[in-house]
């Protein structure tokens, strides 16, 4: 996609998963379905982290992982901000409650070669839920010595 004034690109970056490049894929299958970005030019990039890593919740469980990038041709209106937020949320959502043992998943998001901030169920800069691991007491879903 060349170079435009009316280009713009959205930094996601996946964190605290075992298998990030697998993620990826999914979350562009994910967010290609949505309707807001179907009628939309864009086109997807992976850009290489910043060195030194960041603020921006877990650590990585890979090293060496590209971010996202999510390219956006014309104005990036509301609707493509608050659909975005949706769409990462609920996807988020969805990979904790099918994480593995160990797993921290969660997504920042931000401008181009900005330093992405971290998006979570409750809004930016609100503290993320905590989930049991899977198969723990406290999951509900393992057993436990009265059973």
């Amino acid at each position: 996609m060349p170079q435009r004034a009316d280009r713009h690109e959205i930094r996601i970056r996946i964190t605290g998963t075992n298998n990030p490049e697998q993620d990826i894929e999914d979350l562009k299958a994910w967010l290609e379905r949505e309707p807001w970005l179907d009628r939309r030019r864009h086109d997807w990039l992976l850009r290489p982290r910043p060195a030194g890593g960041g603020a921006d919740g877990p650590g990585d469980m890979a090293v060496g992982v590209d971010d996202l990038i999510l390219v956006v041709v014309g104005a990036v209106a509301a609707e493509i901000t608050k659909g975005l937020g949706i769409a990462l949320q609920e996807w988020l959502r969805r990979r904790r409650e099918e994480r593995d043992t160990g797993e921290r998943p969660a997504v920042a998001v931000g401008a181009g070669e900005g330093d992405p901030r971290p998006l979570d169920e409750a809004g930016p800069g609100a503290a993320a839920p905590e989930h049991p691991d899977p198969g723990s007491p406290a999951d509900g879903s393992g057993s436990t010595a009265g059973d």
